[in-house]
């Protein structure tokens, strides 16, 4: 059965694209699982981070959102054997229009059917809110991977998110799960990375990740030559903090 998670925070900054990407191509590299990455983001982070050039795109998913072509036809396969579904910001352009759409919360479920059943993960990196993207994310997955930034704003964001993840289950009557909370950027050096790290902890218990993601220069740089971090700093900090999360990521069902 496929698994589909959608990496989900409504605040910005906190990892979501470097998680979902590096995520996608650890399940290929180390997992051999078919992946498919869903860019529902209009900044186009994690297709631009594996080397597309998303300013150039021809069709994107916007044009599948509103069926003027099949999913199929936007996949974009890279050189990390990751296949995407890119978009830009010209995705943000449709929003209002998507918005006014009958069914519109399942309009990417819908268009995920037709190839969901060629991959083991479908991963959906969401833009940092609670707009028609979002949700239509979260409606499309059964879990979401929250990526929470070692910050007080980072700490400060947690009810928004299990609001909005509420709001989902009781108004949208989909039964979404926390598959994992995820402590990005944390600097074992700064004691408000210990602190916070510590609430989380005490905040949701066994739906922590175990792995904590280190605040790393690496891990930015990666996505300026188009490579995961597996690619840019095999050997680094980074990696191996990914490497973990992909071992803890495959045992959720």
């Amino acid at each position: 059965m496929t698994q589909k998670l959608a990496v989900f925070n409504m605040k910005g900054g906190v990892g979501k694209s470097t998680t979902a990407y590096n995520l996608a191509a650890g399940l290929v590299q180390f997992r051999d699982r078919k992946v498919l990455l869903v860019d529902i983001d209009p900044q186009g982070n994690s297709g631009a981070a594996l080397g597309i050039p998303i300013w150039q795109l021809e069709k994107q998913l916007k044009d599948a959102l509103q069926h003027k072509v099949p999913l199929s036809q936007i996949i974009i396969p890279t050189s990390e054997g990751v296949d995407v579904v890119p978009s830009n910001i010209l995705l943000a352009e449709e929003e209002i229009p998507i918005s006014g759409r009958p069914g519109r919360e399942l309009l990417l479920r819908k268009v995920l059917a037709s190839v969901q059943d060629q991959y083991d993960w479908v991963l959906i990196d969401c833009p940092p809110n609670i707009g028609v993207f979002s949700i239509n994310a979260l409606m499309a997955a059964s879990g979401a991977l929250i990526p929470v930034d070692m910050s007080y704003l980072g700490l400060l964001g947690i009810q928004g998110i299990e609001r909005a993840l509420t709001l989902v289950r009781e108004h949208l009557d989909h039964p979404i799960r926390i598959a994992g909370v995820l402590a990005t950027r944390f600097d074992g050096r700064n004691n408000l990375s210990k602190e916070v790290l510590q609430c989380l902890g005490d905040h949701f218990g066994e739906q922590m990740f175990k792995t904590v993601i280190p605040e790393t220069v690496k891990l930015r740089e990666a996505p300026s030559h188009g490579q995961s971090i597996f690619e840019y700093d095999p050997q680094g900090a980074g990696a191996k903090a990914y490497r973990a999360l992909i071992e803890e990521v495959c045992q959720w069902q």
